[in-house]
């Protein structure tokens, strides 16, 4: 009986360790993109993936989204079929549809996507959990002097009113000697607030690529100042006024009459947190990292006239050195509405122009604030919020 129970304790052994042994090689055979997906299943969202390269000039590093292969696309989540060109303008209509639940080569309607023109494509949506790539990004140790300087449009084209939103927008490039990971986004729906872009991926499943020749530039150390200006922009005399750095402007001779205000708003980038309010950098629709404030003028202004908003660094402040300059080979980036010559009703010019300052490494643009769409506001007078 003895022998019998030693038997049967042996074999109970013997059968529990086999179990374990087997559940420990069916944990480690479990699909690497199983465990992504229950990973990142437990964020409540999921942000923008970046597409276009980026160089972190000061070496400061944002978070980023990473797919569980680096340099691949996990692509597991919603797509839609798009085709023909991509729509530049809100009046251009948006080649697009989402695919039908019951049959995806058809659109959501049961007619055929594409045309007999163009070839058809499939456009993985932002923010998608399931949807992650990531662009080369990466960190130089010498001085980074930045090629190029992309204002916003909407600040160059046009005047805004003392009751709207503006969106102040910045974008520094760099052209790269050898090609990097870029992946091609596709505008998929919507424009403005529920705009919506995604990765462009082959019928295969092969996603496209960019010609990697630039990157943007990210620096920690960036700030925006904004100040109202006392007289119009025309008649500010060069050398008038003197940059403060961290500050702002000021008038150059103490006995000058008031050129400038003090500044309305004025933040680096290391000072921000997240949300509106704040001066930050942020990984566009687009999927391209690029610097933005919300200018609600109708809660922040010192009355219509001449605004300067200026962009620059500081050299002291931050959590780390500086080290992004511009120099006389940095350009503005001139819009086509630019070159041709904008004017209001009235004869003003509208929008702004971008000047560099290399002696101070920052650019500023003046603007113009009237009273209301379409209308004159005078010169920079002190008029009332």
């Amino acid at each position: 009986m003895k022998k019998t129970n030693f038997f049967i304790t042996i074999l109970g052994f013997t059968l529990l360790a086999f179990i374990l042994i087997n559940c420990q090689k069916d944990e480690s055979l479990i699909n690497y993109d199983e465990q992504y997906t229950t990973t990142i299943s437990k964020s409540e969202t999921a942000g923008n993936n970046l597409s276009f390269p980026v160089i972190w000039s000061d070496g400061f590093e944002k978070v980023l989204r990473e797919p569980p292969v680096p340099g691949e696309a996990y692509l597991e989540g919603e797509w839609w079929h798009v085709w023909a060109e991509d729509p530049e303008e809100p009046t251009d209509p948006i080649y697009s549809c989402q695919p039908d639940n019951n049959d995806d080569s058809l659109c959501e309607d049961g007619s055929e996507p594409g045309n007999e023109t163009s070839k058809l494509f499939k456009g993985y949506i932002q923010k998608d959990e399931l949807n992650v790539w990531q662009a080369d990004n990466f960190s130089v140790i010498k001085p980074l002097n930045v090629d190029l300087i992309d204002w916003g449009d909407n600040l160059e084209s046009i005047n805004w009113s003392i009751r709207s939103q503006v969106r102040t927008e910045i974008v520094l490039y760099e052209n790269l000697l050898e090609p990097v990971l870029q992946y091609e986004m596709r505008h998929v729906s919507g424009w403005g607030n529920d705009e919506v872009h995604g990765l462009k991926v082959s019928q295969r499943g092969v996603p496209e690529f960019g010609p990697g020749n630039q990157a943007t530039v990210y620096s920690h150390n960036a700030r925006l100042t904004i100040q109202k200006l006392n007289i119009d922009r025309d008649l500010i005399v060069p050398g008038s006024l003197t940059w403060v750095p961290n500050d702002g402007w000021t008038e150059t001779d103490p006995n000058d009459d008031d050129i400038v205000k003090e500044p309305i708003f004025n933040m680096a980038v290391y000072e921000a947190s997240d949300g509106p309010g704040y001066y930050n950098s942020e990984i566009n629709v687009k999927g391209k990292i690029i610097y933005g404030y919300t200018w609600n003028l109708k809660k922040l202004n010192d009355g219509v006239g001449c605004y300067r908003i200026t962009y620059s660094f500081d050299e002291e402040g931050g959590v780390v050195p500086l080290n992004t300059f511009f120099d006389e080979s940095t350009e503005i980036i001139i819009p086509i509405e630019e070159t041709s010559g904008t004017f209001s009703s009235d004869g003003e010019p509208r929008g702004g122009v971008a000047i560099i300052d290399t002696e101070n490494n920052l650019t500023y643009m003046d603007i113009l604030i009237v009273r209301k769409p379409g209308g004159g506001g005078g010169g920079g007078g002190n008029g009332g919020n």
